[in-house]
């Protein structure tokens, strides 16, 4: 049988969603055809539109311990 003892375990875990968002947003005319230009649009101008964002709504929930910092036993 597997020995196994409690510890506490500090740590941290980076976690990426895929969310989908409708927002109403004023842009530049010369982008509004242009997915590309919208996309970076919207990267550099996250404060325009984030009150859109519901993380209820997240799918494709991936989760990654990426570092640990030692435990309490």
């Amino acid at each position: 049988m597997l020995e196994t003892q409690t510890v506490t375990v500090r740590f941290e875990v980076t976690e990426t969603t895929v969310t989908d968002v409708e927002a109403t947003v004023e842009v530049p005319v010369d982008i509004v055809d242009d997915d590309e230009a919208l996309q970076d649009w919207l990267d550099q101008n996250e404060g325009e539109w984030i009150e859109e964002l519901d993380t209820d709504e997240a799918h494709d929930i991936v989760r990654d311990v990426t570092d640990v910092y030692g435990t309490d036993v």
